[in-house]
């Protein structure tokens, strides 16, 4: 329960930092989004790959891993033409 009072109370100075932040410009944007992108597809990796290579044969994990590359690659394509 500590730990779940401690991520609340960490989401909640993150939310405090990006309000403070929102009139700082583009150079804010350009250095968090890309270290908040690269969190999101780090733990989305290390916990997806594990449950991949265990339940499924080579083939249907390897359809998994491409799917997963295509979102990453849809994620890229959407942030080079935004």
């Amino acid at each position: 329960m500590l730990l779940q009072l401690l991520t609340a109370v960490a989401a909640l100075a993150g939310a405090a930092c990006s309000l403070l932040a929102e009139g700082s410009g583009t150079g804010a944007i350009s250095g968090i989004l890309p270290f908040t992108a690269g969190g999101f597809i780090y733990l989305g990796t290390v916990s997806v790959l594990p449950e991949i290579l265990r339940n499924s044969g080579p083939a249907q994990a390897l359809l998994q891993l491409l799917a997963l590359l295509a979102g990453v690659a849809m994620m890229l394509l959407i942030a080079h033409y935004e």
